[in-house]
């Protein structure tokens, strides 16, 4: 019965997910159509044509700064033909939407996080949708677009010419750049256009890969200044190009790591230049400068407010749905007055003669947003005879927008008939603002009905394994009573931002809790441990070791968010003791090649082919190193082998032959040896006269041996150079461990603690900013969303699919409810987080941070409990019956 409640549990678990996610990410509403714009409302356009300029993940600083390699870009900072400002992009901070806030001014899904991973969907699309791209072409533009193939999922059918490429092939650092560049001279030389978009992706690929702080970064911005400096002559020197606006930006910036998805301010902070000659007679600004603060260089304004901006420049219509305000430092460009008739609002029987086309950019941004408005909060009434006297700032949220479009009423309504009241301009900007706040901060259109239904599902999964749990608790006594106080403070915790953000202590000190538990059990010696086993890995000394160990676990990389820049061993120990390094990487290859020739009970010299995986391992991790972060190999013994070794094959080549090498040494175990001796009498023959190599299918007795010591070379090949040494840690940590005669209850809660403590060791955390696409392209020579996310899962979940492994060689033969009990703690862990959404669903934080914790609780409970816990138990179960 038990077994049955575990596999019905587990098939709960994903539908409950399934179902609260369709009420928890809903796509918002969205007013249909294209914007029209009356004559009598038209300001005159100072641009016709626009040249859009995005390079993914150009943090602010990387224009700004000293340390920039944008000296032309800065140049034209300094002589007023380039307006700089910081552009705040809102989490979560990837491609798709960020180009949706850019080219829409709305404030996207959040859904579109996994969206923008599935390079496939075409369910985000914009087709349909107003965006300044769609008023330009409702115009009868052209439009051509150049990289990130982002924008042709987004706008099909959109663009006269394009060329799309991949965002996701990250180990690209010059191709995908290369790609655009190639178009540029004959597109300017083109008439025919309207607006020319350009997305590069080399500067984002050199994040992932190695930071912002690599050696490729500056080159990489050289270029890109190169390619603004070829722009911006072309603009002198075209006649057809003289009435074009060229803006430069980024969609997003990047953590410290080289990371983004999160809202740190390196990730929130990208760059936004608007440059034109005609700028000139707004004045220079100072170029570099020193920050105002984190990561804010200029002015800053709203991602959004890109589309009123480029809407009103251009002369047409502000998309529907934008939530942005036009930047009012390019109000200066309209310095000519007229005399212009202006239609109130619906049922207001105002007609208003305004002389300043300023006054009218800024009345057409607020009847937008009053649109939008009016829109989502119908039961509000925005007519002044309505709305109560309020003085200016007294009122907030939807109450303040109201007063504050009274307000402007009152000043258009009263003021002089030839020129604006002086007034109107911070009126109709207060508004704007206002509105602006009130629709940003508006939750989403929750479906509190399959919320609801969603966690019960997903509670019920707990209740079918809760029997065995309570049973196998109950019967165990401290480690029972330890689990259930766990997953009690696990879920009560859930409920604070602060300590989602940080949920690493939580580990590191139920981890430590349980080491002293551990220590009080090995002094009472057990029966059946021999004096050797006690001296030389149980006692004191041992769990000594095992807290060094932990130790060392927790400082290896800093992660959350309050220590994230503290120092640690993988970036500050290892940067200013390479050599060290280098000799614990070298250390854990041999330890790794050892273990394969172990277990793989390979005849005479076949042994020495057991070693051919761990040696194409090494030299593929020393050759990605030197190619993608070579300052790791600055004046170290390496860096010789490597001057002296030169790379005749690709990184993706190599990559293979790792996997092909792992896949012949682990086939047999595969197999299983039970089969492999049904044959026995049979190969007898081949065994002993033919090919004796084929004694390995009929000699391995234990497969999983086998299967853990090739998937302990993998996970290495998949992990970034830097933590491989922590692999050299499990091995010493699981030898303690096997020395202590644990029960399976603690084998059990040992494993489920050092899974999610070594997924933080790694350097993962709750933000999406963490996820780490470094090796996600091992061996992949063309985009595969299947194969892509294959391997990123890998590649962030490394330390708990060796510890998922590993439970399985610690425990004793015969246990089977550990499947139980796991099921148990992911579905109370799943629910204590959809309870925290569902309570917290207007929360200030719901979106940077208990969003993305309920995405990290998908991942664990789909792809590393459903497909790593589960089917382990399954491999090992069939590895003990054979």
């Amino acid at each position: 019965m038990g077994f049955y409640a575990t596999v019905i549990a587990n098939l709960l678990i994903p539908v409950g997910i399934l179902v609260f996610s369709s009420g928890f990410f809903p796509y918002k509403p969205l007013i249909p159509g294209l914007a029209t714009l009356e004559t009598d409302d038209a300001a005159p356009a100072i641009f016709d044509k626009v040249i859009f300029m995005v390079v993914d993940a150009l943090r602010s600083d990387f224009v700004y700064s000293n340390e920039s390699g944008f000296q032309f870009t800065q140049s034209l900072i300094r002589s007023g033909a380039a307006l700089p400002f910081t552009a705040y992009a809102g989490s979560p901070t990837v491609t798709m939407p960020r180009l949706k806030a850019i080219t829409t001014g709305s404030v996207p899904s959040f859904l579109d996080v996994i969206l923008n991973i599935a390079e496939s969907d075409t369910s985000s699309t914009l087709a349909y949708q107003d965006t300044w791209l769609a008023q330009l072409k409702a115009t009868g533009g052209r439009l051509v677009m150049y990289g990130d193939d982002t924008w042709l999922k987004l706008f099909p059918g959109m663009f006269d010419r394009a060329d799309g490429t991949t965002s996701f092939f990250v180990s690209d650092f010059t191709e995908v750049d290369q790609n655009v560049t190639r178009h540029v001279s004959d597109e300017l030389a083109q008439d025919d256009w309207s607006a020319f978009i350009m997305h590069y992706l080399g500067l984002d690929h050199i994040g992932h890969k190695a930071g912002p702080k690599s050696p490729f970064m500056v080159p990489k911005q050289h270029e890109m200044d190169d390619v603004v400096n070829e722009i911006y002559t072309a603009l002198q020197r075209e006649q057809h190009l003289q009435s074009t606006l060229f803006v430069l930006c980024g969609d997003h910036g990047m953590n410290e790591a080289g990371n983004h998805g999160g809202s740190s301010a390196g990730e929130t902070s990208p760059a936004l230049l608007f440059m034109s000659p005609k700028f000139e007679t707004l004045g220079g600004r100072e170029s570099p400068v020193e920050p105002s603060g984190d990561m804010a260089y200029y002015k800053t304004v709203e991602q959004a407010d890109i589309a009123p901006t480029l809407a009103g420049l251009l002369g047409v219509p502000i998309p529907l749905n934008s939530l942005g305000v036009f930047i009012p430092d390019f109000l200066g460009m309209w310095n000519q007055s007229m005399y212009w008739s202006l239609k109130g609002h619906s049922g207001l029987g105002l007609t208003l003669a305004i002389g300043s086309h300023q006054i009218r950019i800024q009345y057409q941004n607020a009847k937008q947003l009053l649109n939008t408005l009016t829109t989502t909060f119908p039961g509000s009434s925005f007519d002044p005879a309505s709305i109560a006297p309020c003085e200016s700032g007294a009122a907030s949220g939807i109450e303040g927008a109201q007063c504050a479009w009274a307000r402007v009423q009152h000043i258009l309504a009263d003021g002089p008939k030839t020129y604006p009241h002086p007034a109107a301009g911070p009126a109709l900007a207060q508004f704007s603002k206002t509105a602006q706040d009130v629709m940003s901060r508006t939750a989403s259109n929750y479906d509190v009905s399959r919320l609801g239904l969603g966690l019960l599902i997903t509670a019920l999964a707990a209740l079918f394994v809760l029997p065995t749990t309570v049973r196998e608790c109950t019967r165990r006594g401290p480690p029972g009573l330890f689990l259930t106080m766990m997953v009690i403070a696990y879920g009560v915790m859930m409920f604070a931002s602060s300590y989602v953000e940080e949920e690493q202590q939580f580990w590191y000190w139920i981890c430590s809790g349980w080491v002293f538990y551990l220590y009080i059990k090995s002094q009472s010696a057990r029966p059946g441990r021999t004096r050797s086993d006690i001296v030389s890995w149980s006692g004191p000394c041992s769990i000594l070791l095992l807290a060094i160990c932990q130790r060392l676990l927790r400082r290896w990389n800093q992660t959350g968010q309050k220590f994230a820049a503290e120092p640690d061993i993988a970036h500050t120990f290892f940067g200013r003791h390479p050599e060290i390094f280098w000799a614990l990487l070298a250390l854990t290859y041999l330890d790794a090649g050892h273990g394969l020739v172990r277990n793989m009970r390979l005849p005479g010299p076949y042994k020495l082919g057991a070693l051919v995986p761990a040696v194409l391992a090494f030299t593929f991790k020393v050759h990605f190193v030197a190619s993608e972060s070579p300052e790791l190999l600055d004046g170290t013994f390496i860096s010789h082998i490597v001057k002296e070794w030169p790379y005749t094959m690709s990184l993706v080549l190599h990559a293979r032959l790792v996997f092909y090498a792992l896949a012949i040494v682990t086939l047999p175990a595969l197999l299983g040896s039970k089969f492999c001796s049904s044959v026995q009498g049979r190969l007898s023959l081949l065994k002993y006269h033919l090919l004796p190599w084929s004694a390995w299918l009929i000699t391995d007795t234990a497969p999983h041996e086998s299967i853990h010591a090739a998937l302990h070379v993998f996970l290495m090949t998949q992990s970034r150079a830097t933590n491989i040494p922590l692999f050299l840690l499990f091995r010493v940590t699981a030898r303690i461990l096997s020395s202590m005669d644990l029960t399976g209850i603690e084998v059990t809660i040992t494993t489920m603690i050092f899974q999610y403590m070594t997924f933080f060791a790694f350097g993962g955390s709750n933000a999406i900013s963490s996820v780490d696409l470094a090796s996600a392209y091992n061996g992949v020579g063309s985009y595969n969303v299947g194969l892509v996310g294959v391997l990123t899962f890998v590649s962030n979940w490394a330390g708990p699919i060796w510890w998922a492994s590993q439970s399985h060689r610690l425990r004793p033969r015969g246990v089977h409810n550990a499947a139980a009990l796991l099921t148990f703690h992911v579905a109370m862990s799943t629910v204590s987080v959809m309870a925290a959404c569902t309570a917290l669903r207007t929360h200030l934080f719901i979106w940077t941070v208990f969003s993305p914790k309920y995405l990290y609780s998908m991942a664990w409970a789909i792809p590393n409990h459903v497909a790593v816990n589960l089917l382990a138990e399954v491999v090992f179960s069939q590895g003990q019956a054979s």
